[in-house]
């Protein structure tokens, strides 16, 4: 019965494990919560982590809990932890070349501003029908 369980929790995204996509210019109003960021490496710091320009044409810090042990270069997806204007980063993957050939930076940013003015962007309103006046 307990394996069921798991499989019915599995079966729709859970509103703690949705972890938003944010832009430069609305990092810090996530300050604190878990992030997704889009962004190609501008530079690397052998003391801090690395800078990724976002497709809001800003730069951000992705701070790491431990040096770097392999070179980066291109667009990662990074999540981590929003601490500002800056990243503590728990993880990143690279994009590969075939998506980011064509990137549609115009399209991500306003996807990551949509999601952003959304509260909680899986509530469907389960109880919205109880609102309404018949």
């Amino acid at each position: 019965m307990g394996d069921h369980d798991e499989f019915e929790d599995n079966q729709f995204p859970n509103n703690d494990e949705f972890i938003p996509y944010v832009t430069a210019g609305n990092l810090a109003s996530k300050n604190g919560a878990k992030v997704t960021l889009w962004g190609k490496v501008t530079r690397v710091s052998a003391s801090e982590g690395f800078y990724v320009k976002t497709v809001d044409d800003q730069e951000v810090l992705i701070r790491l809990r431990k040096p770097l042990d392999e070179p980066l270069e291109g667009w990662y997806e990074i999540i981590g932890v929003s601490q500002g204007k800056t990243v503590l980063c728990e993880d990143y993957v690279s994009l590969p070349d075939n998506i980011t050939a064509n990137i549609d930076i115009d399209g991500h940013k306003a996807l990551a501003k949509l999601l952003a003015a959304l509260d909680d962007p899986w509530n469907l309103g389960e109880n919205s029908h109880s609102e309404l006046e018949y």
